[in-house]
């Protein structure tokens, strides 16, 4: 794995911090670079992108986390067995 693989056990555990931590998410409201460092997050440059991407799909959606505790965040990854093709699978789910 190099330093610019995409870590998905990391971003899964991420989603899953922003859908059941309130703590969290108050944070990354206003400073998601913030938050990602206070709750002991070290992506790469390519996880980041995704972070962010991913985040900018979900308010494009309206998509509420506090709300998407019904999303299947393992079904959603299974969706993919590349994980270079993350950007592809966002834009599938959140066009």
């Amino acid at each position: 794995m190099t330093e610019q693989s995409i870590r998905l056990p990391l971003l899964k555990r991420l989603a899953e911090q922003a859908m059941a931590d309130s703590d969290f998410r108050s944070v990354a409201r206003d400073d998601m670079e913030l938050a990602l460092v206070q709750f002991g997050y070290e992506l790469n440059d390519r996880e980041r992108a995704f972070v962010f991407r991913f985040r900018q799909a979900l308010e494009e959606a309206n998509v509420d986390l506090k709300l998407a505790k019904e999303v299947d965040l393992d079904a959603l990854l299974d969706d993919t067995e590349d994980p270079e093709g993350l950007e592809q699978l966002i834009n599938s789910h959140f066009p």
